[in-house]
């Protein structure tokens, strides 16, 4: 399932090598990460493409995740539309070559496949964002709370921390002048 070995793909070398797929990953999702409810059926579309040493693939991956919310725990509709670009190094290609890719992906002589399921659901699990919130949440901003406590904004903390830290000293002088404008 989305596993090909290098000589399958380097038949196809002045055209892509081309494939259209829908798969089911609630279970791998779910054992590798426990932030995943739910995933909708995934559809990939993509193209491999040789190039002088090299397998380019051209993924497009959608999707929906049903993910926690970071602020409530209520489960969050997540759609991801990514598209995924990796270079398969499969004649061993010198470093100084390597530089024009982004991430390249050695090919072991002993097992010489490309396996783009892998590729696709560690990008699944990397386009989680790290703050996933409700509509409602998002909207009306709504914090978590509860008997004597509060989940306050990063600016709200700022904003009590200078408050705070107001030296009690300066703070007598705040109205020093306002009391000799008055007496004149």
């Amino acid at each position: 399932m989305l596993n090909w070995d290098v000589q399958d793909v380097r038949r196809y070398k002045d055209k892509p090598f081309e494939f259209n797929e829908t798969l089911d990953l609630t279970k791998e999702m779910r054992t590798r990460s426990k932030d995943v409810l739910d995933i909708s059926p995934v559809k990939v579309d993509g193209r491999l493409f040789n190039d002088h040493g090299f397998v380019i693939s051209d993924i497009k991956v959608q999707t929906t995740l049903t993910v926690p919310s970071t602020r409530s725990l209520l489960p969050v509709d997540l759609p991801v539309d990514i598209r995924i670009n990796e270079a398969y190094n499969i004649d061993d290609v010198a470093d100084e070559d390597l530089e024009d890719y982004n991430v390249v992906i050695p090919i072991d002589d002993d097992n010489p496949t490309i396996n783009v399921y892998e590729s696709i659901v560690d990008n699944i699990l990397l386009s989680i964002p790290s703050k996933v919130l409700t509509k409602k949440e998002a909207e009306d901003n709504i914090m978590p709370s509860g008997k004597n406590w509060s989940v306050i904004s990063e600016e709200e903390f700022k904003k009590q921390n200078e408050e705070e830290h107001v030296n009690p000293e300066f703070a007598k002088l705040k109205n020093l002048f306002n009391d000799d404008t008055k007496k004149e």
